[in-house]
């Protein structure tokens, strides 16, 4: 029976062309596409050709190698045995690059925010929702999609509230958990990207970071698959569009999906079934109560008619009767009936200047909930009468802000300034120009009196009305000069953060910017420890959303600088984590920052910078003609620069591009230009100080692209000189010089030659043990078996290799070794 079917081969040539080409599972993923591309070229040498294969893009492609490799196979024995070890890898690639099922009993997700013990009434809200559920339980068509409730209504009338509520009290009816994401949809410009929930999304329900495909077809499809079947909430708060929510609705028809938004989007209704559910002001009755439970029965029981007038003036909505109940509780001396007054003349104020404007209020305050942008078919909520639905909210807010003492107030306005997805105390101490200690007792006076929310541990966000109100009075109290620079604190503590972060997690790198120049020694080596790292990157994480953000308020108040430095400063993040779409967006806009500046006064070499890391995201996405395309752009703004060091990192670039595609005798040349680049650097020279270490990198990469073309010999001097300049460097760089090791080793292997390989690696294996690279150790340990000088040499290095895999929880290394042990014990 021929072993070589089309159906086998084809699975691994698409296993090792989409999983290994874009990164998937480390060094196994590159090694099985090298061996591939090597197995290409054997093929095409024999059969005969124009060009040498490149790695296939689609299915035509994929197809045509693998009836390449069969026809080859079937006429040359050791061509046929070398596939056949091949397949047996790429099997284990799939198993590696495959996300491991979720666990009976895991991976259930709580993510729902927790709901206000004041929370009041909805029983109608929480009826309809459950007469949805309770008629798809009845006979519905168990092929269709979850039901899902949209609920609707104006701002600050208590949507999310109402969808926590109904989420938690019908909790037992989904017992694989919920899911939670504030979709961000008051505007266009702050609604988040399908692709950023889906990671998180993915996350919760067990997905390792490392399994998460960069692409935002691929995540859906895993949501899909990772949601099927399963008894699920997915509460999808805040809403902009239906062309939003599309990749972020489960297809399981046990889970219920809740939406809210502002908009009644006719498009979810028309394309998904969903059910729309009004969620309107709260009756008199509970209006009142809601306040009593915020100020306490003893401040209302005095004077209960003023209070119910008051709450009567509150119109029903919530975050009104929240912020008035709170004024209450915390000012002692304020009566219920001068409150009263204060609504009555604040409403008579507001009416008499509707040719102008009121302070602090909108002219057309409709505007500022019901507003849906040109690029959406979805149309807004509409609601009866002449006087905007959220005007109580908004005299509520004005009030409460008008008690605020001086620097509470100071602080009110100036984080408004921006739709930060949520503000930490560091940033709150810069916009406001003060020590942290005295930021964090602001922001607990700010949140005690309703005005912001707080998100976790000392991290607070404004509900949206909210924030539009602080932001007109600080355009109208503060100026544009004191706003721009409140603004620009906060971007440059998101730089320093973000700069200081970087240099623990990417030590060594060269790097553009002064803020740099602050972090304090995070550059250097003797100074950083493991824990550091991870804490430096973990750090980074929770500020992704930030920081993408202060990229955008950077651009949109014309600090370039700081804007392409962000840019910089993410490079860790990035090249650690992914976030691709995020990478791209922030990076196109780093690269407009740069070429303003270069235009400008500013540094003519960020440019080329950009465009360079612009590209590296580019790759992670699979886009590799807009990379290519991006570092061809980034040598020419380097070059017209004169920055020497940027071009050969761009031309360096182009080469690395080419390593994943093959095309070998392309990164050979672009190498060789990269290195001639760097001999034009002088002496003393911008960049001169990094041209050794520069030097010793492209000669490991040339080593490599020799490699891939067969030239095992000039390979192996190539990589000798790599070495040999690793090891002339000032601050030895024992992990590349290890790197290099194990290059030499593969390509004794590649060469046919097991016993020259032993030496390297196990050198290689010695300095990795020495500096804790685990995965990089039982990665040596298991190639070092391919080379063993006996069976129990072997099984000496499989096991080691195992046990660092336990260690670091790669289950994919575990079952291969064990897969390999086992075939040991066989034979």
């Amino acid at each position: 029976m021929d072993p070589f079917t089309m159906t086998a081969v084809l699975a691994a040539v698409d296993t090792a062309a989409s999983g290994a080409l874009s990164g998937a599972a480390g060094e196994l993923g590159r090694r099985t596409a090298e061996g591939l591309a090597g197995l290409a070229r054997r093929a095409w040498r024999r059969g005969g050709g124009d060009e040498p294969p490149t790695a296939p893009t689609d299915d035509d492609g994929r197809r045509a190698l693998a009836a390449l490799l069969i026809e080859q196979a079937r006429a040359e024995p050791g061509f046929a045995r070398d596939l056949a070890s091949w397949l047996r890898e790429s099997e284990w690639l799939a198993a590696a690059t495959a996300v491991p099922a979720a666990a009976a009993g895991a991976a259930r997700p709580r993510m729902l925010p927790p709901l206000t013990a004041a929370f009041t009434d909805r029983e109608d809200v929480l009826a309809e929702v459950t007469a949805l559920l309770d008629e798809g339980d009845s006979g519905a068509d168990p092929r269709m999609a979850a039901p899902m409730a949209l609920l609707v209504g104006p701002a600050g009338v208590g949507k999310t509230a109402a969808a926590v509520h109904c989420a938690r009290a019908l909790a037992a009816r989904f017992p694989d958990g919920e899911l939670y994401a504030d979709l961000r949809g008051s505007a266009a410009a702050t609604a988040v990207t399908p692709s950023e929930v889906l990671v998180r999304f993915l996350h919760h329900l067990g997905v390792p970071a490392d399994r998460v495909p960069a692409d935002e077809q691929g995540q859906a499809d895993l949501y899909r698959e990772r949601t099927a079947g399963r008894r699920l909430v997915v509460l999808l708060d805040n809403a902009h569009s239906a062309s939003q929510l599309g990749p972020l609705l489960t297809a399981s028809p046990g889970s219920l999906v809740l939406v809210t938004s502002r908009h009644r989007l006719p498009a979810l209704v028309r394309d998904h079934g969903a059910r729309i559910v009004r969620v309107g002001p709260l009756s008199d009755a509970d209006s009142f109560l809601l306040l009593t439970r915020i100020a306490g029965p003893e401040r209302v029981a005095a004077q209960r008619t003023h209070a119910e007038a008051v709450a009567a003036r509150c119109g029903g909505l919530p975050l009104a009767l929240c912020e008035t109940g709170a004024r209450v509780q915390v000012r002692e001396q304020l009566s219920w009936e001068s409150l009263e007054r204060e609504f009555a003349a604040a409403v008579a104020g507001l009416r008499g200047s509707r040719q102008g404007q009121a302070p602090g209020m909108p002219d057309d305050a409709d505007g500022l909930d019901d507003a849906v942008t040109p690029d959406t078919p979805d149309v807004p909520v509409a609601y009866g009468g002449g006087d905007s639905p959220v005007e109580p909210a908004l005299l509520a807010t004005d009030l409460s802000y008008r008690d605020l003492a001086p620097d509470a107030a100071r602080l009110y306005r100036l984080l408004a300034l921006f739709p930060w997805p949520d503000i930490p105390v560091g940033a709150a101490a810069a916009a406001a120009d003060t020590g942290e200690a005295e930021a964090r007792r602001l922001l607990e006076t700010l949140a005690a009196a309703h005005l912001l929310e707080e998100t976790g541990e000392e991290r607070y966000r404004f509900h949206d009305l909210v924030r539009l109100h602080a932001e007109r009075r600080a355009h109208e109290e503060d100026g544009r000069g004191a706003t721009a620079l409140a603004v620009r604190r906060t971007v440059t503590w998101y730089l320093r953060l973000a700069a200081r972060a970087d240099a623990l997690v990417v030590p060594g790198r060269w790097h553009l910017g002064p803020a740099y120049a602050r972090t304090h020694g995070g550059d250097d080596p003797a100074g950083r420890t493991a824990e550091a790292a991870r804490a430096a990157l973990t750090g980074l994480r929770r500020e992704r959303a930030n920081l993408a953000e202060a990229v955008r308020a950077a651009e949109e108040y014309g600090f370039d600088e700081e804007a392409w430095q962000l840019c910089e400063a993410m490079w860790g993040l990035h090249l650690r984590l992914g976030f691709h779409d995020q990478w791209v967006a922030t990076h196109l806009r780093g690269v407009e920052a740069a070429r303003r500046c270069a235009a400008g006064i500013g540094d003519p070499r960020a440019e080329g910078r950009m465009r360079t890391q612009l590209a590296f995201g580019y790759m992670g996405l699979g886009r590799y003609a807009e990379a290519e395309a991006q570092l061809a752009a980034a040598a020419a703004a380097d070059e017209r620069a004169g920055h020497h060091r940027g071009r050969a990192t761009a031309t360096e670039s182009l080469g690395l591009l080419c390593l994943r595609q093959w095309r070998y005798e392309a990164a050979e040349e672009h190498f060789r230009r990269a290195r001639h680049v760097l001999d034009g650097i002088a002496p003393g020279g911008d960049g001169a100080a990094d041209v050794p270490r520069a030097d010793a990198l492209l000669a490991h990469h040339l080593g490599r692209a020799l490699r891939g073309q067969g030239r095992h010999a000039e390979a192996l001097a190539q990589l000798a000189d790599a070495l040999a300049r690793f090891r002339a460097l000032p601050a030895r760089d024992l992990y590349n010089e290890a790197r290099v090791r194990m290059s030499i080793g593969e390509t004794h292997l590649a060469a046919g030659d097991a016993a020259a390989a032993r030496t390297p690696l196990d050198e290689a294996l010695a300095v990795m043990t020495a500096e804790g690279a685990v995965l990089q150790q039982a990665d040596a340990a298991e190639l070092r078996a391919r080379c063993a000088a006996d069976d129990d040499d072997a099984v000496r290095h499989l096991r080691l290799a195992h046990s660092l895999y336990e260690e670091v929880g790669d289950t994919a290394g575990v079952s291969r070794t064990d897969a390999l042990l086992r075939e040991r014990r066989a034979g």
